[in-house]
């Protein structure tokens, strides 16, 4: 069982899997901070508006400065989404190559049970003809 482990390990490509890592991290530490910065801010610009609308009886400058947040707001969407978009390509592109890895591993591991099953048969076959000469 060991030996199949290690030679899991030494199949998969680990230089492209540690390049590609550095990346990942980033990309989610970037959405993570985007994604996790977004509600307090989201709410200080709702309370902003709210403040503005109440002073204010639904004068044209209240309603454009809350299409002016709303924009604000559609476009740090947007940046958030291909920052997510990102994030998930670099990893499907890691699980292409780990299937890949573990593809080829599955035909080895054929390849490998067919030469020991010959190899048992030849040995069956030695001992047989040594036993009964």
């Amino acid at each position: 069982m060991a030996i199949s482990w290690i030679t899991t390990f030494k199949i998969i490509p680990w230089a492209d899997v540690l390049t590609a890592a550095p990346y990942i991290v980033q990309g989610a530490e970037k959405l993570w901070s985007i994604i996790t910065g977004k509600p307090a801010q989201q709410q200080r610009s709702n309370d902003h508006a709210a403040e503005k609308a109440s002073s204010q009886s639904r004068s044209l400058s209240a309603l454009d400065a809350r299409v002016q947040s709303l924009e604000l707001l559609a476009s740090e969407l947007h940046k958030e989404v291909l920052l997510s978009s990102e994030l998930i390509k670099s990893l499907a592109q890691q699980n292409a190559q780990l299937v890949q890895a573990v593809d080829i591993l599955r035909v080895r591991t054929r390849a490998l049970l067919g030469v020991c099953g010959v190899l048992g048969v030849v040995t069956a076959t030695c001992v047989f003809l040594v036993l009964f000469r």
